[in-house]
């Protein structure tokens, strides 16, 4: 019988089309392929994804100041960048 479930997880996101992320990341040119906008998701054990902008922005939100604070003091490995985080700040 399947049951309900909840899970939550930190992730760093920006604003980023399908076509941007697939040639930036997957290195994959799709001069004819119909774009759409989207988010480029990376995972705290840096594994960098898309997804369609309708599913993250109704599964995740901005992190407030004071969560990140409490993030970076009590489990600072779950906020990972390309840039990295440093002290709350972008490095």
């Amino acid at each position: 019988m399947l049951k309900a479930y909840v899970g939550t997880k930190i992730i760093m996101g920006e604003p980023m089309d399908e076509c941007t992320f697939l040639s930036k990341y997957k290195h994959q040119d799709l001069p004819n392929r119909e774009t759409q906008p989207g988010y480029h998701v990376v995972y705290p054990d840096n594994y960098h994804s898309w997804s369609p902008k309708d599913v993250f922005e109704n599964v995740y939100r901005e992190l407030l100041r004071g969560e990140t604070i409490f993030v970076l003091e009590c489990a600072p490995e779950h906020l990972v960048t390309k840039k990295g985080v440093e002290n709350g700040k972008e490095k």
